[in-house]
């Protein structure tokens, strides 16, 4: 029985020594970077930075990252063998992910419980108040004059150790600490005392007057000059307006700790990002192996680490709820420093420095087909931007869970799978450039879904469609990037695509989307990226098939005339393709003579 030709092509794939540090590398950085970067958003939520100022913080972060990828990537292809460099970076980045839990938190939200503590406070002349502990604030019903309390309990306080929150700890020096018994419910008429004319937010409340209420001490009797301290209850609908309360810190220091944090996270992360695709382009380029077959592994750690990274979130955090988005970080870091170990061992010995990459990469940005696809993935990182950044909160609107949030990656990844052992096929049928438009028509169906679910559950099927617009659309960029480059240009020009796609386009879908969700809402920005994603499809496959399908189909039999190796097709082991990478250049090189015609 013959052996199906996708089943040989990952068997030769697992058997190739060469690919092994490779596979654990995408498990691992894929790992790391889902057990963090989903929940980025919602850390900074938890911390009460607004949308417009995180789309800020993003825009900026932009701006840094896309200056980052392409000199390292010039860098690493003077260097040639560029481990050490790769391996220092990627372990930096997860150092940089440790100072996330450093950052203060700006605003903070506090519910108010229905049954809504207060502070009876009687001193000696007969004055009493009424008031809310602190960070707890209460915007009065208007016209508020009787209130019905339960005592809870009461006691003698030294005046002196009195704190600002009621708290109500035995005198030792001046009272002896007595527990009093007093009647359970009472009504009272107040008085709102303000220090001015607005009743919003007013300190506390003055009692005029209340029922006849007994309080008893429990032995010794009531010291004269010690005050008595009651905490009470009453039904929060019965006395204030509002639900919840806001609590204020210092914003700007938190916004621009924040954006540092951001940005030294940024670049390390997207200097890691180009440089290790560009690792991987080199790798199975010389050894003819299979960047799809290599990237499955990516799938393979997000399945495993994004469901658990949620769940710790869940079960670290507080009942009361705070969240506790630590967990995230020191998975990530961990993760980061043992890819850096395994970078190691990547066999870059075959890479030479170049000596003309600056003359080479200047030529390559005068091809409009490289000028296209860098405006393509522009777009394409705008989109993947916003579900990145506000999909989960979106979720977290509709009342989803940490672990439910993780299950929607899980779900993602888990259809990219079969997509990504099935890319070679896919690219041989549709060709790099059409199978990007298809993930851009994937998007419009994806956009178009999120805006009008109710319920988080129904994300899945949409998150299902990942497996286009992410796995297989990146691997085809990727791919394409790197026939598009000469072999000296090959990290360069990946380092180009790193920091546009997930470095400019990712802050840019940030940055608008932050500040189109007061306006439209997020449902309403989600239906306007599905028309422009749609429009951005039909125009790239239309500017293909008018100026660019021509070079295309040479550079695809001048690649076979040289005998540039199929994916499907490895070398015996160890043997390599070096002459044939060499003379690909030189195809490049006419490709550009052809695209100077256009």
């Amino acid at each position: 029985m013959k052996t199906p030709g996708w089943s040989a092509r990952v068997w030769r794939d697992l058997t190739t020594k060469k690919f092994v540090p490779l596979k654990i590398l995408y498990f691992l950085v894929s790992a790391a970077t889902s057990a963090m970067m989903p929940f980025l958003t919602l850390h900074a939520r938890s911390l009460g930075i607004l949308e417009m100022e995180l789309g800020i913080v993003f825009a900026v972060n932009a701006v840094f990252t896309i200056l980052v990828p392409t000199p390292a990537g010039i860098l690493a292809d003077k260097i040639g063998n560029f481990k050490v460099f790769l391996s220092f970076m990627m372990a930096a980045s997860g150092g940089a992910a440790l100072v996330f839990s450093a950052v203060p938190v700006a605003r903070r939200y506090h519910n108010l419980p229905e049954s809504l503590p207060l502070t009876l406070s009687l001193v000696d002349d007969g004055l009493a108040t009424l008031s809310v502990p602190p960070p707890l604030q209460c915007d009065y019903l208007p016209l508020l004059d009787n209130l019905t309390i339960t005592i809870a309990n009461c006691s003698l306080c030294d005046p002196g150790s009195v704190p600002e929150d009621g708290c109500v700890p035995p005198g030792l020096d001046v009272c002896p600490g007595q527990q009093v018994e007093a009647a359970g419910e009472t009504q009272m008429q107040v008085n709102i005392a303000t220090s001015n004319d607005s009743v919003w937010n007013a300190p506390y409340m003055e009692v005029m007057s209340w029922s006849d209420a007994e309080f008893l001490p429990q032995s010794g009797g009531e010291d004269q000059w010690c005050p008595m301290q009651c905490i009470v209850t009453v039904l929060r609908p019965d006395l204030c307006t509002n639900t919840h309360t806001l609590e204020t810190f210092d914003i700007t220091k938190t916004i621009w700790l924040y954006l540092m944090v951001r940005i030294l996270n940024g670049i390390t992360l997207a200097a890691s990002f180009s440089l290790f695709d560009g690792a991987t382009m080199a790798i199975t380029k010389q050894y003819g192996g299979d960047y799809g077959l290599q990237r499955l592994y990516s799938n393979v750690g997000s399945i495993v680490m994004t469901p658990i990274s949620g769940a710790l979130i869940d079960y670290f955090s507080d009942r009361g709820g705070l969240q506790d988005y630590r967990p995230t970080f020191y998975l990530y870091c961990g993760l980061k420093v043992l890819a850096a170990v395994v970078i190691l061992f990547l066999d870059l010995d075959f890479r030479q420095p170049s000596s003309r990459v600056l003359k080479d990469f200047r030529s390559l940005l005068k091809k409009p087909e490289i000028l296209s696809f860098l405006i393509v993935m522009l777009i394409a990182g705008t989109c993947f931007g916003v579900l990145d950044t506000f999909l989960f909160w979106l979720l977290q609107d509709l009342g989803a869970q940490k672990y439910l949030m993780g299950i929607t990656v899980t779900v993602g990844f888990s259809a990219g799978v079969p997509v990504l052992v099935a890319s070679g096929y896919i690219f041989k049928r549709l060709g790099l450039p059409n199978t990007i438009v298809l993930g851009f028509a994937v998007y419009v169906v994806r956009m178009l879904g999120y805006s009008f679910i109710t319920n988080p559950w129904w994300c899945m099927p949409f998150e299902a469609l990942e497996c286009f617009t992410v796995s297989l659309m990146s691997a085809a960029a990727v791919s394409y990037a790197a026939d598009l480059a000469t072999p000296a240009t090959l990290t360069t020009l990946q380092g180009l695509y790193g920091g546009i796609y997930h470095g400019v386009g990712r802050g840019l879908g940030s940055l608008v989307s932050g500040f189109l969700m007061a306006p439209l809402g997020l449902r309403n920005v989600f239906r306007v990226l599905a028309l422009l994603c749609g429009v951005t499809g039909v125009l790239y496959f239309t500017t293909n098939c008018l100026f660019f399908r021509k070079l295309q189909k040479k550079r695809k039999v001048r690649f076979e005339q040289l005998g540039k190796p199929d994916p499907s097709d490895r070398p015996a082991e160890g043997e390599t393709v070096t002459d044939t990478r060499q003379q690909e250049g030189s195809v490049t090189r006419e490709d550009g003579e052809a695209d100077a015609m256009l």
